[in-house]
């Protein structure tokens, strides 16, 4: 295991939602500073191809998400005005993907479920755009 390979997972590790690659970085460099992007992202796909690590893209823009495998099994909803993510524990795709697999003859490895809209905080701010 490498140095940057430890330091990314430890970072993984520690973060309560999926991080882009350069929330990684800035991560990573705050307490050791010297890694370049280029590197997060080799390591990721290395990661990646190991299943250690496992890739989401949560936004409509095209962003990827890293988080590490084995994870508590979340969905999120992702505010499109500030760009936070908010998890949320319950799965309500389970029962429907298992039933839908049943009928198809089909097997589910995984899923995951986003949804999209504003938080309370850039609602109240598009609201007082409205008015003005």
């Amino acid at each position: 295991m490498t140095r940057d390979r430890r330091i990314i997972l430890h970072v993984l590790g520690e973060a309560s939602i999926p991080l882009t690659a350069e929330d990684i970085l800035e991560r990573v460099n705050a307490s050791q500073p010297g890694m370049a992007l280029s590197t997060v992202y080799r390591t990721l796909d290395e990661l990646i191809s190991r299943s250690s690590v496992q890739r989401t893209l949560l936004s409509n823009d095209g962003h990827a998400f890293f988080e590490l495998m084995g994870s508590v099994h979340r969905h999120y909803m992702v505010c499109l005005g500030c760009h936070r993510m908010f998890p949320f524990s319950s799965c309500p795709v389970g029962d429907f993907a298992d039933s839908a697999a049943e009928e198809l003859n089909f097997e589910v490895t995984d899923h995951s479920l986003v949804l999209y809209g504003y938080c309370r905080h850039c609602r109240l701010g598009r609201q007082s755009q409205g008015s003005e």
